[in-house]
């Protein structure tokens, strides 16, 4: 099987394709990465930090490039892509300096002459699955600390965003992480499950982290605890706005536009209920109404508040699937 990604805003345009891989290439995907592992391990924390350097100036020097990749394949506006691959930039500066601070402890002990000394060691292989949402600010906040911490990843990003994923993938490789330290698999919902069990049962995945539904979440969070492992669950949200009498009203305004509609509501952060106070609700109401009903819609590489769906038609086809990670973190 392939995934055919086609940009959202024009779906005549093919931005690429990408084989799905089963439940057993992932598992043996897993299996290399824990073996890659254990050397990485090897390498100092601030040697680590130095690669991660490196992979955030290719970002860096790649930012537009990647942007626009970010707004064809997914339908987010351009200005918003350029934020988001400066989040991977700024993740990897922030942790490059994390290398030379993963301290350890000296604790006092009860027998003389008798000192205890504590020391950080990689959890191991960590296996990550994104959402399409932000198809590479959120999985650098996965994977650069994991690899700084001396772990090995295997990351399984949204099928709505392969290229962007394999685009991403290319740029940490280029940086001087080792191929088999950080694998790039592509898979349905439902085979990523049965691989998540299989690499649990055998020891593969000493941590888990996941962006996407509370359902899926929950699932998630309840395999890897029968394995005695953690999972980092970062789920959907309903998020309220609330708006007194003395808030500047030209800034909530703003405020509530973007936060409802910017990446066309497909944010865990995004409005959900706008609570207004009564002496404000009439004319706060008729000048939001007033400013979603002028905004503009449309092609993502104009000036526009939002674009398209990422792929509302594949979001709503998936929902009965059996395990299937959502559009929306």
């Amino acid at each position: 099987m392939t995934f055919t990604s086609y940009s959202p805003s024009n779906l005549t345009d093919k931005v690429g394709e990408a084989r799905a891989a089963t439940s057993a290439e992932i598992v043996e995907a897993l299996r290399r990465a824990k073996r890659a592992q254990e050397n990485w391990a090897k390498v100092p924390a601030p040697a680590r930090g130095r690669v991660i350097a490196n992979v955030g100036r290719l970002v860096e020097k790649n930012k537009e490039a990647l942007s626009k990749l970010v707004t064809r394949e997914m339908g987010k506006v351009y200005r918003e892509a350029l934020g988001e691959v400066q989040e991977v930039i700024d993740t990897c500066d922030f942790f490059l300096g994390e290398g030379r601070r993963l301290y350890g402890q000296t604790v006092p002990s009860e027998m003389p002459k008798k000192n205890l000394f504590t020391f950080r060691n990689p959890v191991g292989s960590v296996f990550v699955i994104t959402a399409g949402n932000f198809p590479a600010a959120v999985p650098s906040w996965y994977i650069v600390p994991a690899l700084l911490a001396g772990n090995s990843v295997v990351w399984k990003p949204s099928e709505f965003t392969p290229v962007v994923a394999e685009a991403l993938t290319s740029l940490f490789h280029a940086g001087g992480i080792p191929q088999d330290l950080l694998i790039t698999v592509v898979a349905e919902g439902a085979e990523t499950f049965e691989a998540l069990e299989e690499g649990l049962k055998q020891g593969l995945i000493n941590k888990v982290g996941f962006t996407g539904s509370t359902e899926v979440g929950r699932r998630i969070g309840a395999k890897t605890g029968e394995y005695v492992q953690s999972a980092c669950l970062e789920l959907g949200g309903k998020n309220p706005m609330v708006v007194m009498p003395d808030a500047n009203l030209d800034l909530a305004l703003d405020g509530a536009l973007f936060a409802g509609f910017g990446t066309a509501g497909q944010r865990c952060t995004s409005l959900g209920t706008l609570w207004l106070h009564e002496s404000i609700h009439d004319q706060f109401l008729a000048r939001y109404s007033k400013l979603v009903e002028e905004a503009k819609v449309g092609d993502p590489f104009q000036d526009v508040l939002y674009g398209p769906m990422i792929d509302l038609l594949g979001i709503l086809r998936r929902e009965s699937m059996p395990i299937q990670q959502s559009s929306q973190a």
